[in-house]
């Protein structure tokens, strides 16, 4: 299980394993990124939340400012892609999980 701080600005990459969301978005405020089909059911999943958001995109192409994400959780476990790169902000970590 993720651990996230308070502060963290969280960007989970993949929704085909929403799992972690719900425990994830008890602490803060997290942007999801998946294909549409993933991100209208995870809208339906947690339509509930106030402090979730879902977007359409991948770990080629996350559609978010430079350097905003202090914790990017990759669901699935890939190679760091330069967008990960750009999307995280200095002193922020990737982390494997769901």
């Amino acid at each position: 299980m993720i651990v996230a701080a308070p502060t963290d600005r969280v960007l989970v990459l993949s929704l085909a394993g929403t799992s972690g969301i719900r425990a994830l978005a008890l602490s803060q405020a997290l942007v999801g990124i998946g294909t549409s089909e993933q991100v209208r059911a995870a809208r339906r999943e947690f339509a509930d939340l106030e402090n979730v958001m879902f977007a359409v995109g991948s770990r080629d192409e996350i559609p978010w400012r430079e350097h905003w994400f202090t914790l990017i959780v990759d669901t699935e476990g890939g190679p760091v892609t330069e967008a990960m790169q750009r999307a995280l902000a200095e002193g922020g970590r990737i982390e494997t999980g769901s």
